[in-house]
């Protein structure tokens, strides 16, 4: 069977541990649904918890945090570390979020807070598909992933401001400029959430308000009816950490 390890990069605010357990767990809750015979292995990373051979997973995943990647805490830099020698071994990596920005900081590109402000709600994107893409190994049985635009949901501050040598763009727009790249078969990651749902969402921007202001707050909630890509995205991550390579 096929191991996916879950890279957890943070942990939920209390209120919302009973509901939704963790990141890790909400992967894990999100590849079922889509009819997954995964199974996984957790990482606690801010406690120094990460795999020590590339064979111990299939692939890896890494969640969402509320830190970044210009921290100094001594976590991001292990973890950096880790990406680098990873990828030179040539594991499967996939990037969520802060995962997506830690990964093209890692291998040779920048991520930094953006100047454009926070990114949240349904946010959509140009898909980049066929010669754009120049895909060899990603996309090739998925008919319901080519499309021309790709809507997820988004909660983020930081953006990756600079690709990786070797990355090829997935999907842009004018706000978030790299906002899902790949390497080769090594690589993949996005910066919206496929884990998230409407309501999760809801509930972690409410406590924010504060710091992202009433009025991008407000359109952001009135984009959470929006229709999402997710189930897309997250088969496009299942054919890539199942494939043979």
């Amino acid at each position: 069977m096929t191991t996916l390890g879950l890279l957890e990069t943070d942990t939920l605010y209390d209120d919302l541990i009973p509901d939704y357990g963790s990141y890790g767990q909400m992967f894990a809750a999100f590849f079922t649904n889509l009819d997954s015979d995964l199974q996984y292995r957790y990482y606690q990373v801010k406690q120094g918890e990460l795999p020590s051979a590339a064979d111990e997973c299939d692939a890896y995943l890494i969640t969402g945090s509320k830190a970044g990647v210009y921290d100094t805490d001594p976590w991001i830099a292990s973890l950096q570390t880790w990406i680098a020698d990873f990828h030179q071994q040539n594991a499967k990596l996939i990037g969520i979020c802060f995962g997506h920005q830690i990964m093209a900081h890692s291998l040779g590109g920048a991520a930094a807070k953006s100047p454009k402000g926070w990114g949240i709600g349904v946010h959509s994107t140009t898909h980049l598909t066929g010669d754009e893409l120049n895909t060899d190994r990603i996309e090739t049985n998925l008919e319901d992933f080519k499309r021309s635009e790709l809507s997820l949901l988004y909660s983020h501050q930081d953006q990756v401001q600079k690709l990786p040598p070797g990355a090829q763009l997935i999907a842009r727009s004018d706000f978030c400029e790299y906002a899902a790249f790949k390497i080769d078969h090594r690589v993949l990651s996005f910066q919206g959430h496929p884990e998230f749902t409407p309501e999760y969402l809801q509930r972690l921007l409410h406590r924010r308000i504060d710091v992202i202001g009433q009025a991008r707050y407000a359109k952001a909630m009135a984009s959470l009816d929006k229709v999402t890509d997710e189930k897309a995205v997250g088969r496009q991550i299942l054919e890539f950490v199942q494939r043979k390579c």
